[in-house]
């Protein structure tokens, strides 16, 4: 049984009840039974993109264009398939991600920190120890663009995790570079208003983790948030994901497409966008 006086400050990083397979959801992991996730939630309906030809098809491309137009000022996100990034480098960082996880803690330990600005960090909350409701995930936060500024501080265990997840990141910078210039292109500014901006920018790609909950309804993996970047990237090897329905206000399931790519408006491309194209709430 939990004790009823478990606070957030009793579940430090690598201590935590998630890693160390709790058979109880702590108080301090219950969120209010108004924002707890519906088991029954229905599946969201996702905008489904065929990106073949967006490179060099200028007719498709004018399509794309359109259907991604149009993705982004109804919904805020969209899916992708044939993006150009094969699954042998989807498999292969997922495969990397889960063989960190896997680790013992002590392999872990050196990554943690509880300073959100460290270039590689571990952790489970944004303030771990600290944040009054904690959340059933674990993660690893690292720098990721310019490439060889940071794949030196990232993890060497598992021994193929720098090249795989290397190989991960460089396709998405390439896509994700390619998606803004679409968007860009939609919004009349053309394909590269923002191409220097983004290879001089930043990506930070975020690594995480949802161990199984004993009790799921008590507790969420991540709180409702907007992503605060110009676009995420998402790939998920589980269902879970869930995005805010802006017409009914409902939290809906994001469906499980083999090898699709989620993407996510940020609050930079909304505001770059005048508000035209909408960021959207996840959990």
């Amino acid at each position: 049984m939990g004790e009823k006086n478990e606070s957030s400050s009793s579940f430090p990083v690598g201590k935590t009840a998630q890693e160390r397979s709790f058979s109880y959801v702590p108080e301090c992991y219950k969120v209010q039974s108004s924002h707890r996730a519906d088991s029954d939630s229905k599946l969201a309906d996702v905008p489904l993109i065929n990106l073949d030809g967006m490179s060099d098809d200028p007719a498709r491309r004018s399509i794309i264009i359109q259907e991604i137009a149009n993705a982004c000022r109804c919904y805020g996100f969209f899916q992708v398939i044939n993006h150009g990034i094969s699954q042998e480098i989807l498999e292969g960082a997922l495969s990397a991600a889960a063989g960190f996880f896997k680790l013992p803690n002590s392999a872990k330990a050196k990554f943690m920190s509880s300073d959100v600005h460290e270039p590689v960090r571990y952790g489970s909350s944004v303030r771990d120890g600290v944040d009054k409701v904690q959340f059933w995930r674990v993660f690893l936060k690292h720098y990721a663009h310019p490439l060889k500024d940071w794949i030196g501080l990232w993890p060497e265990n598992p021994d193929d995790y720098r090249e795989k997840m290397g190989e991960y990141v460089v396709a998405v910078q390439e896509l994700a570079v390619k998606i803004v210039g679409v968007i860009t292109e939609s919004l009349g500014l053309g394909p590269s208003y923002l191409s220097n901006k983004l290879d001089d920018g930043m990506q930070v790609m975020a690594v995480t983790c949802y161990p199984q909950c004993p009790q799921p309804e008590l507790a969420l993996g991540l709180p409702p948030h907007s992503d605060y970047s110009c676009l995420t990237v998402v790939l998920q090897d589980m269902p879970g994901l869930q995005i805010l329905d802006s017409r009914d206000k409902s939290w809906k399931a994001v469906p499980m497409i083999p090898g699709a790519l989620q993407v996510n408006v940020g609050d930079q491309l909304e505001v770059l966008s005048n508000g035209r194209y909408k960021v959207l709430s996840t959990r």
